[in-house]
């Protein structure tokens, strides 16, 4: 009986040997040792093919700042980064977006452009109230997509609740306003457009309100109101950096290239060539309005050291020109760059400004 174990055992071995046998010239038979998959597969081959590699990311990497240098219009793309219609849905449709109680409309601004934008009422209230006596945030967005942005639409939301009418919209180029190409004067002209707009309608208190790079056309265009005796009732700056040129050396694209020789040349002067500079540190010292700095310090698109910044400089404005505030918000709650309408900090903020409207009037 042993013996026939063993037997077995040993017919066992030999039957899995021959099909592994098998299985391998038949695996000889389909890859040939000179086939194509077996030479790209090849060691010294596969070493070529990532030392070619290389070279092509490393000249990629080389040419990038030349070609920015030679063609300063790239930077401006950067900058305004209105070819992101996103998210999707008809602007003409606030409900699309969870705003079901709002309306849209356009507005004109200079050289024949329209803009896009939705008024928002305060919770409770039709859009058919508008204009009311009720306090109003005009709201100026980033640099990215469109007023229907998830975190923008929050923000709305939120100051609407604590009794704020909001006016929010597109500058030119974003969205379904005029496909025009965006300049640093052309997006101040819209907001100055907008904020003359409600005023000629109503005679609420306007607090206005920008976020990253939208903290720089609300900065210009809050000092070009003040130079004209009609200034916001507030400037209220989320997110906000001090002038574009630090603001783009801090970005963390420009990391990539921190160690690059001449690093501004090639990136900051192009800015500035086409006319780019959003120097809000020189502009908030000329508003004659109460200022608020609303930071994160987990932010990691502009460090809120840009914030801190910037409220060095509107420390410098005259007493009569109203108090100034930042708020800066610990990186522990994940707020970053976009979701400090979740913060206490903010909602904090929005009842001493609707306080501050019903003591000015401007309130139901």
């Amino acid at each position: 009986m042993r013996h026939r174990e063993v037997a077995s055992d040993s017919s066992s071995v030999r039957g899995e040997r021959s099909r592994r046998v098998a299985a391998e010239k038949q695996s000889q038979e389909k890859t040939p040792p000179d086939s194509p998959m077996r030479r790209w597969l090849h060691p010294s081959r596969v070493v070529r093919r990532c030392a070619w590699l290389h070279a092509l990311l490393l000249c990629v990497y080389v040419c990038i700042p030349f070609v920015v240098k030679s063609f300063p219009a790239i930077q401006a793309k950067i900058v305004f980064q209105n070819s992101v219609g996103l998210p999707l849905g008809n602007l003409s449709r606030p409900s699309e977006f969870n705003l079901s109680s709002s309306r849209a409309f356009f507005v004109p601004s200079t050289d024949g452009v329209l803009l896009g934008a939705w008024y928002i009422p305060a919770h409770g209230f039709s859009s058919a109230d508008f204009p009311s006596s009720r306090p109003i945030v005009l709201y100026l967005h980033g640099n990215t997509g469109h007023r229907g942005g998830s975190h923008r639409v929050e923000l709305y939301r939120v100051a609407s609740l604590h009794g704020f009418d909001v006016v929010a919209f597109d500058y030119r180029g974003y969205g379904d306003s005029s496909n025009v190409s965006p300049s640093e004067d052309g997006v101040v002209a819209d907001a100055v457009s907008v904020f003359e707009w409600i005023s000629a309608r109503s005679t609420s208190a306007i607090h206005m309100w920008g976020h990253s790079l939208g903290s720089g056309i609300a900065t210009k265009t809050a000092r070009l109101l003040s130079e004209r005796g009609t200034p916001p009732r507030s400037l209220v700056l989320e997110a906000p950096f001090n002038n574009l040129r630090e603001a783009a050396r801090a970005h963390p694209l420009a990391k990539l290239y921190g160690l690059f020789p001449c690093f501004d040349w090639f990136f900051v002067s192009p800015l500035e060539a086409s006319g780019l500079r959003f120097t809000s540190d020189e502009h908030v010292v000329h508003v004659k309005a109460p200022v608020t700095i609303l930071h994160a310090k987990d932010d990691w698109i502009i460090p809120y050291s840009l914030g801190v910044k910037l409220y060095e400089s509107a420390r410098g404005r005259p007493a009569s020109s109203g108090p100034v505030k930042l708020l800066l918000v610990d990186g522990e709650h994940g707020h970053g760059h976009k979701y400090l309408v979740r913060s206490a900090e903010l909602s904090q903020l929005l009842r001493e400004l609707a306080s501050a409207s019903r003591a000015g009037g401007g309130e139901e």
